[in-house]
């Protein structure tokens, strides 16, 4: 359990610096004059767990852990600009 303890640990001290917003604009794409920007959330994840015990036989013995992650950024809306003009298109619902 300690080898989980101390992974959640340094998970906590380096999440703030490697954390982003959650809204996040793409590079500009430009064509004839006119800009887009993709803009998207943002989500970050983390989990762990251990374990211990023992299964009751004289030969059997248990420890174990993990841990995971995961990240996801989706697209939801365009920033248009255009002639001077800027529109925010929405995607999706």
């Amino acid at each position: 359990m300690e080898h989980v303890k101390a992974m959640l640990d340094a998970i906590r001290r380096h999440l703030p610096g490697a954390a982003m917003k959650d809204l996040v604009a793409s590079k500009p794409l430009s064509v004839n004059g006119q800009h887009v920007l993709v803009l998207s959330e943002f989500s970050i994840g983390f989990g762990a767990g251990g374990g211990s015990g023992d299964g009751g036989k004289a030969t059997t013995k248990g420890t174990g852990g993990a841990g995971g992650g995961g990240a996801k950024a989706s697209p939801v809306a365009v920033l248009v600009v255009e002639q001077g003009k800027v529109r925010l298109e929405r995607i999706g619902g």
